[in-house]
């Protein structure tokens, strides 16, 4: 799966966990809804670092807690 996917996953579960809409993780990372929404459809490539760290700050997780998922181990990850 590529990277951003594995990311878009993440969240995905983070939201369900939490019980959260996208717009209450908006809201908490201080990010437009409509980032979040490219973030979660996979609509960009690449994602910013800053992002990422709201997107962790709205959760009120780590960087590391964030990535600490089987999620992300290498066999899971494609360049392609």
């Amino acid at each position: 799966m590529k990277f951003n996917q594995l990311i878009s996953k993440r969240i995905s579960q983070l939201l369900r966990t939490h019980g959260w809409t996208q717009y209450q993780l908006a809201q908490r990372s201080a990010l437009p809804l409509s980032t979040l929404s490219h973030v979660l459809k996979c609509k960009s490539k690449a994602l910013s670092s800053e992002t990422l760290l709201n997107i962790c700050r709205g959760f009120d997780i780590s960087v590391f807690e964030f990535f600490n998922d089987t999620l992300f181990i290498p066999e899971n990850i494609s360049d392609d």
